[in-house]
């Protein structure tokens, strides 16, 4: 899974990409780790999960400002003419 994200990392989150880690550690988690190492893991898991949905989020936010500014531009230029 690690050379997948390193594949497709410019279609990412950043940070999804420099804790690709996260993915092996969690599937371990699932089919092989304790209960006890798994409650050891989770607050490290749960930030990084945190920090790529962060990404996600600011990336849409991102997006939406972009699209709110070009449609404004837009308007804008029709009035000015």
């Amino acid at each position: 899974m690690n050379d997948k994200i390193t594949l497709l990392r410019d279609y990412l989150p950043g940070t999804l990409v420099e804790i690709k880690d996260v993915y092996g550690i969690l599937s371990k988690g699932i089919h092989e780790l304790s209960e006890e190492e798994c409650l050891q893991y989770f607050d490290a898991m749960k930030n990084g999960i945190e920090l790529i949905q962060d990404d996600k989020l600011e990336q849409k936010r991102k997006e939406q400002k972009r699209k709110a500014t070009l449609e404004s531009v837009s308007k804008i230029k029709e009035k000015v003419k």
